[in-house]
């Protein structure tokens, strides 16, 4: 029983250094827009009365044409005022326009279905997409749109991290870093796996060339979906972590919304390639290996913990680095019981019998 205890947390730990290494090798050069081209910003929105506003004022901070910009918000069936706000937005800005999702187009359900409206509404050829709840970074489209013009190019995505005042909302934030680090880790060893929902653009013609979301199975991660159809298509992808790219997300303020949240994207990874499955079942099995062999080896546990621990902080700190954000050192150094506690719930409540539930939706 030890050996195989040991073999689970060691694997978890060469995990670690795995992705350090892929994070630490070359990554994409920047490459500088040479003229500016036509763009779609897509932006789902359900019951976003909250963020509206302060979305849609980032969108007006880019730093882009904005007379070759159109912007399209598809109001799903909210019952708060965000078609207020967007009106409102849309009256004193024409690039920006609201639609009002009415059904479903094909089998496209949810925000894939919100997508698959918005680009019938839409005419240019490169498409962005961001979230209601999301501030994009000034120079967004500048840092993503050069590599997406690239000879063969189907999809690219930024990173996307949270913020927020508390320190549960810092944790996430915390999380979300580790999250992307994993994702350029081992994407530059060659483990391609998704784009970033809230922080994505794509070619129209690839999104055509899948035949789009009403022809594609649901899913209720929509972003995974359409990269793994884009991929397959011949077209290349590319996941970027620079500072100019970055977007900021809300946080979840309740613990029951992160973990339906967590929920939704378990349930979507269940579709990924089978070396990710592996690393989010090392993910999963670390502690209640660590904790079974701390009653077996008590020092040897926790020298592997400490090890663990080490990695994770450097990785952390690396991704700060990167991406030029400051460190809240308070909420770092108690980071790791937050993640110790989140894990273990996150796991009770995937097998519990209870749907997920996203956006006053259960899935």
């Amino acid at each position: 029983m030890e050996i195989l205890l040991l073999l689970f947390v060691w694997l978890y730990v060469l995990l670690q250094l795995l992705v350090l290494a892929g994070y630490a090798s070359d990554r994409p050069k920047a490459l500088r827009l040479q003229a500016a081209q036509p763009v779609a910003i897509l932006i789902p929105a359900r019951n976003e009365a909250e963020n509206m506003a302060k979305c849609l004022q980032a969108i007006g901070q880019l730093n882009y044409p904005k007379d070759l910009l159109e912007v399209w918000v598809g109001n799903d069936g909210s019952v708060d005022q965000t078609a207020a706000i967007v009106e409102d937005f849309s009256k004193r800005f024409p690039y920006i326009h609201l639609y009002q999702v009415q059904g479903n187009l094909g089998s496209a359900r949810a925000k894939g279905n919100v997508l698959a409206q918005l680009m019938q509404q839409s005419k240019a050829e490169f498409v962005f997409v961001t979230d209601a709840d999301i501030e994009v970074a000034p120079d967004w489209i500048n840092a993503l749109l050069p590599h997406l013009i690239e000879k063969n190019s189907g999809i690219v995505s930024g990173t996307t991290l949270v913020d927020g005042l508390s320190y549960f909302e810092k944790w996430q934030g915390l999380e979300w870093s580790l999250g992307n680090g994993y994702l350029i880790g081992l994407n530059q060893l060659g483990m391609k796996s998704t784009a970033v929902g809230n922080n994505m653009c794509f070619t129209r013609s690839a999104y055509l060339a899948t035949g789009g979301y009403e022809n594609m199975p649901f899913s209720v991660t929509e972003d995974f979906q359409l990269f793994s159809a884009i991929r397959k298509k011949g077209y290349a992808s590319l996941n970027l972590i620079e500072a100019n790219s970055l977007n900021i997300s809300a946080a979840q303020k309740k613990l029951m919304a992160l973990l339906h949240q967590r929920k939704r994207w378990m349930i979507g990874a269940q579709d990924l390639p089978w070396y990710w499955l592996f690393v989010f079942g090392l993910q999963a099995l670390f502690y209640p290996c660590l904790l079974a062999l701390c009653f077996i080896n008590m020092e040897l546990a926790l020298g592997i913990w400490l090890v663990k621990i080490a990695l994770q902080s450097l990785y952390l700190l690396l991704i700060h680095l990167r991406l030029k954000r400051r460190i809240h050192w308070p909420s770092f150094l108690l980071f790791e019981p937050y993640t110790f506690l989140v894990q273990l719930l996150m796991m009770v409540f995937y097998l519990l019998p209870v749907k997920m539930d996203w956006k006053n939706r259960q899935y």
